[in-house]
């Protein structure tokens, strides 16, 4: 867990004061300002540099560095957290698209889940860009969180789902209640990070969610989900660099240098270009059919 002067420092980045006691309200109250000050990306991935589990390097990048990170980055930093001020808490066994990829989706996420004296346990998650600002319970249910809907239901024995609003994505997490150590995730971490193969290699993102709407940035594809907007939301293409990095910069709250605001745009560039080649060439395809 951290030590006293990294959990101010913590709070101090999320923009909280301590909680007096590890109550419900004071996780939700946690949950909520760690997600609204540090945006899910995958940046350090996208630069080629290395992603450490280690307490002092998540401490630097996500808290010092003004970063965010990645799913195993949130949730490492928000368990430290959560344990310096006395909370009870797992980091447990997730995977993402379990419901379409099957048992190879296990170890490519890592939620937390946070028990209370009485029983009653939350998952608590900020390693999901388009996810959930406040705790749900380990029960199932369909829950509102601000503008937006999720939903919890057991699978068999202590094996859950969640599910995203289906309005936002076609997406849905499994996860288990057994205790698990973050060196044991090191590996998937490493091969989700580096393979050529992987999503987060191939394409540039960002992501944030927030009570009334998400902002999800891929390459230069920014949509916006707002139940307030017609059809439930916006997309438009980031036109240019000082637009690209006044992005990064202002809505996404992240510190970078102008080296690595140059580089993230070439590739975000790259991306967005071979993406509209490889559309193109798909419709030419169908269109010969």
């Amino acid at each position: 867990m951290f030590d006293s002067r990294m959990l101010a420092a913590y709070l101090e980045r999320v923009g909280i004061t301590a909680p007096r006691r590890p109550t419900l309200h004071a996780l939700r109250r946690v949950h909520r300002a760690h997600v609204a000050a540090m945006p899910y990306e995958n940046l350090d991935i996208q630069l080629g540099r290395s992603i450490s589990l280690d307490p002092d390097a998540l401490f630097a990048k996500l808290v010092e560095g003004g970063r965010g990170g990645y799913c195993y980055e949130h949730n490492g930093v928000l368990a430290l957290a959560l344990e310096a001020m006395g909370f009870d808490v797992r980091r447990v066994l997730g995977g993402v698209r379990r419901e379409i990829d099957g048992e190879s989706a296990w170890w490519n996420h890592m939620p937390l889940v946070v028990r209370f004296a009485d029983g009653r346990q939350y998952l608590a998650d900020a390693g999901i860009g388009t996810g959930f600002r406040d705790p749900l319970p380990v029960r199932d249910g369909s829950y509102r969180v601000g503008a937006f809907n999720f939903g919890v239901w057991n699978l068999s024995g202590d094996t859950w789902r969640c599910s995203i609003d289906p309005r936002v994505a076609n997406l849905t997490f499994d996860f288990q209640l057994a205790a698990r150590r973050p060196e044991e995730f090191a590996e998937r971490c490493l091969e989700l990070s580096t393979s050529p193969e992987s999503p987060f290699v191939k394409t540039l993102a960002v992501q944030n969610p927030r009570e009334n709407d998400m902002w999800v940035l891929r390459a230069r594809t920014l949509t916006v989900y707002d139940p307030r907007l017609p059809g439930f939301k916006s997309v438009r293409v980031v036109e240019d660099a000082e637009a690209f990095a006044s992005l990064l910069r202002g809505r996404f709250n992240l510190t970078l240098t102008d080296g690595e605001t140059a580089e993230l745009w070439a590739k975000a560039a790259d991306q967005h270009e071979r993406k509209l080649a490889e559309d193109a060439q798909a419709e030419a395809l169908e269109g010969a059919v």
